[in-house]
């Protein structure tokens, strides 16, 4: 753990005197640019490049973009490299100039790395063939609208069905239960079956009504159910009850839907369809 903590403490010193060498190069470059601009001395003229050599460079950096938006934004893959080594090499032999490369990176939907930032502004940025090259942001948030990182259109369609399935699911869930409370307080006798089940031998199921009023004018009824004996009863579970009725009624859906489901397979069968043309 100490020997860890020790290789970690060094690459930290490493980066930060790399990062002070190329802070240093870069304030010496602007002072060289400012001292050349002050003494008058001619700027010299980028190298002359034909429009044929240009073409070639522009078709390697637009592969090099094609192969880099086929990745979708990640780090280059094995495919990238020799795109790039290809694309530094004719930048290269044709002599660019920072300003031309930045040009055809520019016209690709690229840009360079080597970026040094200093308290948010860029006092460093180094546009060598040799350095990374990776997508411009407006081409990734472009790529990235037309859906290519999204995930697929099957996946989209399978997840939007499967969600329709549960939704179908638990509103005929919710119907059903809603339906047999109704049912079993309108008609409590509904729920009679069921005696042999929630009452103990030699009991059966019973039920007492009550009227009750919560508002002037508004009143309703509520049901309970006993296990009623010879001699005497008791209260029986009231959820028991409800529970049960609430699965008769999802048996009767289920058997309602699938005869109806048998009945419109009948009718569209292909030999009864031809028989009706």
């Amino acid at each position: 753990m100490l020997v860890e903590q020790q290789d970690a403490d060094q690459r930290i010193a490493e980066l930060e005197r790399q990062l002070a060498q190329q802070k240093r190069i870069a304030e010496l470059e602007r002072q060289l640019a400012d001292a050349k601009a002050a003494s008058g001395a001619p700027v010299p003229e980028p190298p002359l490049i034909s429009a044929a050599q240009m073409a070639a460079i522009d078709e390697h950096a637009h592969r090099l973009a094609q192969a880099l938006l086929a990745n979708r934004g990640w780090p280059p893959g094995p495919s990238v490299a020799p795109l790039q080594e290809a694309l530094a090499r004719a930048v290269v032999d044709a002599g660019l100039t920072q300003q031309q490369y930045r040009g055809v990176l520019d016209r690709a939907g690229l840009r360079g790395g080597g970026t040094i930032k200093v308290g948010g502004q860029v006092v460093y940025q180094r546009c060598d063939p040799h350095a990374p090259v990776f997508l411009a942001p407006s081409r990734l948030g472009g790529y990235a609208a037309q859906g290519a990182v999204g995930p697929p259109r099957s996946k989209l369609v399978g997840g939007n069905r499967v969600g329709a399935i549960i939704g179908a699911l638990g509103g005929g869930f919710g119907l059903c239960i809603g339906g047999a409370a109704a049912v079993t307080a309108v008609f409590p006798a509904s729920a009679l079956w069921m005696s042999p089940i929630v009452c103990r031998s030699g009991y059966d199921l019973g039920y007492n009504t009550s009227d009750y009023s919560y508002k002037p004018g508004q009143s309703g009824t509520s049901v309970s159910f006993q296990c009623v004996g010879d001699t005497d009863y008791y209260e029986a579970n009231d959820f028991a009850v409800f529970a049960l009725q609430s699965l008769l009624a999802m048996l009767v859906v289920c058997v309602v839907l699938a005869i109806g489901a048998l009945i419109w397979r009948r009718s569209h069968k292909p030999g009864r369809a031809a028989a009706t043309v």
